[in-house]
C-alpha cells in the first residue's frame, strides 16, 4: 500500500481510466453545443427518469434519483463510457468532452460536485422546437411513471392483485415506442433518449422481471 505523503500527492490525471468505465458522464445545458456541433448525436445519449434506479460512480453506490438525468450511453453490458478506447486507455472525443469530464479529478472532488449542481440537460431542453414529440414524452412519462410503478410493486408485495396494471403499463411503454419508429420514423436509436431504458429492462430493479410469452403476453417472475 502507498502512504500518501505531500510528495506523493496525486495533482494530476494518471489516465488510468477508472472514471471512463465505472460509468458515464451526465449531460448539463452547457453541453448543448456538442450536440449542435455534431460531437454528440441523439444516438449517444440515452434518459434515466426520475424514480431510476442508477449507479453513482462518485460515491460507488446505487442510489433513486429524483430528477431526469441525460447521460452518454455506455458500452452493451458496461459501465463503460462508449467513447472510452481501452486499447489505448483514450477518449475518443476528450478535446471536446462534456463538461463533467473535464471537471471530474478523482484525487479531488470539489470541481466536479460544482460542475455537477449547475443545470443539467432534459429532455425538454432538447426537444422545445418539437412540442408534438414533447407531448409524447410528457404523455408517456405520465403513463409509466416510477412512482406509479414504485406503488403498483408495494402493492402486489403486500398481497394485492394489480399485475394486469403493471402489464399495461408495459404494453403501453412497448406500443409508443413503435408508433414512433413505425409511424413517425424515429431512429430505434433515438428511442432510450425520448422514452428512457424499456421498462421490461428496467423493471428489476423491484426485484421482478418480465418474461414474454407466445402471442406477446407477459409473466412478471420474481428473482
Amino acid at each position: 500500500m502507498e502512504i500518501i505523503t505531500p510528495g506523493t500527492e496525486q495533482t494530476e490525471c494518471k489516465r488510468c481510466g477508472d472514471c471512463c468505465t465505472k460509468g458515464s458522464p451526465t449531460l448539463h445545458v452547457i453541453d448543448q453545443v456538442l450536440l449542435m456541433e455534431g460531437t454528440l448525436n441523439y444516438k449517444d445519449i440515452y434518459t434515466i427518469r426520475s424514480g431510476e434506479l442508477v449507479y453513482n460512480n462518485v460515491d460507488d453506490e446505487f442510489i433513486t434519483i429524483d430528477e431526469e438525468l441525460i447521460k452518454i450511453k455506455e458500452k452493451p453490458d458496461s459501465r463503460e463510457c462508449i467513447f472510452f478506447n481501452i486499447d489505448d486507455v483514450s477518449c475518443r472525443i476528450y478535446e471536446k468532452r462534456p463538461a463533467q469530464c473535464q471537471a471530474f479529478e478523482c484525487w479531488n472532488t470539489e470541481k466536479f460536485l460544482s460542475v455537477f449542481a449547475e443545470e443539467k440537460m432534459t429532455r425538454e431542453t432538447l426537444l422545445q422546437s418539437n412540442p408534438a414529440l414533447m407531448d409524447i414524452v410528457e404523455t408517456h412519462e405520465m403513463k409509466c411513471s416510477y412512482s406509479v410503478l414504485n406503488n403498483l410493486f408495494e402493492e402486489i408485495r403486500s398481497g394485492k392483485d394489480v399485475v394486469n396494471e403493471v402489464f399495461d403499463i408495459l404494453s403501453y411503454d412497448m406500443t409508443i415506442r413503435h408508433m414512433l419508429s413505425d409511424k413517425m420514423g424515429v431512429p430505434n436509436d433515438y428511442m432510450n433518449l425520448l422514452l428512457g431504458r424499456p421498462l421490461n429492462e428496467t423493471i428489476i430493479m423491484y426485484g421482478y422481471k418480465v418474461e414474454t410469452e407466445e402471442g406477446g403476453f407477459f409473466t412478471l417472475v420474481n428473482i
